[in-house]
């Protein structure tokens, strides 16, 4: 889902969904992450992001699918030609194990992935252990959420 941060940029897909560049002007590990465990503690859909440089695509994780939208970052009215649409199936139980997985696999390269944070190397990657750890709990304690026997209204 997220290939390993190389010099300020790592690539975002999802199944079914084109490829997204995004940089280092977001703290990818740190705020996905909270944005993950926050949707797993109340069982609601969330929303996360990335920049581009210059267009910034937003990915609302619901309960089975993603949707995902690129727009301009500009301040002006939105209009259609700038938007673009794509949605995956991707639950929101498979997004929060692949973001788990991939940030894992390269805790030093995402701890130091948003270079012009105040917080120091060894903080920051504390702070994302601790993180992902509770993300891999919710996931164990929400899993039968998203069996064939239940459904969200």
């Amino acid at each position: 889902m997220l290939t390993k941060p190389e010099h300020g940029w790592t690539e975002f897909s999802l199944e079914g969904a084109p490829t997204y560049t995004l940089s280092y002007l977001d703290d990818i590990a740190l705020e996905w992450t909270a944005q993950a465990i926050h949707g797993l503690e109340t069982m609601l859909p969330f929303c996360v992001k990335g920049f581009m440089e210059p267009r910034r695509m937003l990915c609302t994780v619901s309960y089975w699918n993603c949707h995902i939208t690129v727009e301009d970052e500009e301040r002006s009215p939105l209009k259609l030609e700038y938007v673009s649409r794509a949605y995956s199936h991707t639950s929101m139980l498979e997004f929060c194990k692949n973001l788990h997985e991939d940030l894992s696999s390269a805790i030093d390269e995402w701890a130091d992935f948003m270079d012009y944070s105040p917080t120091d190397f060894a903080e920051k990657k504390r702070t994302l252990e601790a993180s992902l750890q509770t993300l891999k709990a919710l996931i164990t304690e929400k899993a039968e959420f998203f069996d064939a026997n239940h459904c969200f209204l």
